[in-house]
């Protein structure tokens, strides 16, 4: 069955802020979002969305100065296409994985909006701070912990406003209160960060 052989494909994925654990908690959140929605989605195209959206940060599929949800694109053909994957369901997964990112605007059609939002949810609230500090000194977003600390503050204000979807706005509403609430914390317990 495709799908087993997808989980095949990138079950060694595994990376601090990405990877396969966050696979599975995007697909989860897209299913959560979309039954309070009650909408009619393509629950195979978020499927392999979900799975195959981040490929692009992981060898052998990396490509230096390529983003990688174009990398993840390009392989998708190839992908699906070794597998019992419908192909007429191919055009909605690189669509559903185009708009992923924060900074994307999602495609017009419901699975796309969804994916967007809940990928944006997990870099908010509690998961999204761990993800982030997760990374301190392993990615070039966030070289030490002072830029960390002023990335959750950026992401906090920033990823709210491009929710699209009512109910992953009200998410988003609880999530950036968690975000708020640990850098009042963390100011409070560093001399608002001088002694970090």
């Amino acid at each position: 069955m495709w799908k087993n052989k997808i989980l095949d494909l990138v079950k060694d994925f595994k990376h601090p802020a990405w990877g396969f654990s966050h696979f599975s908690r995007i697909y989860e959140l897209s299913l959560e979002l979309a039954k309070t929605l009650q909408f009619e989605i393509n629950k195979d195209a978020l499927f392999a969305a979900a799975y195959l959206h981040d490929i692009g940060a992981f060898n052998p599929y990396r490509q230096k100065d390529k983003d990688h949800s174009d990398v993840a694109i390009e392989n998708c053909n190839e992908i699906l296409g070794s597998t019992d994957f419908p192909s007429e369901k191919i055009p909605l997964v690189k669509d559903i994985i185009k708009s992923h990112m924060f900074y994307a605007k999602p495609k017009d059609n419901i699975e796309s909006k969804i994916f967007h939002d809940a990928d944006t949810l997990d870099f908010m609230g509690s998961i999204g701070i761990a993800r982030i500090l997760s990374i301190v000194g392993k990615e070039d977003w966030t070289p030490d912990l002072q830029s960390a600390i002023k990335l959750i503050e950026r992401f906090s204000k920033e990823l709210p406003q491009s929710i699209v979807t009512e109910n992953a706005k009200e998410i988003g509403k609880i999530r950036k209160k968690e975000m708020e609430q640990f850098l009042k914390n963390l100011a409070n317990q560093t001399k608002q960060y001088d002694l970090i």
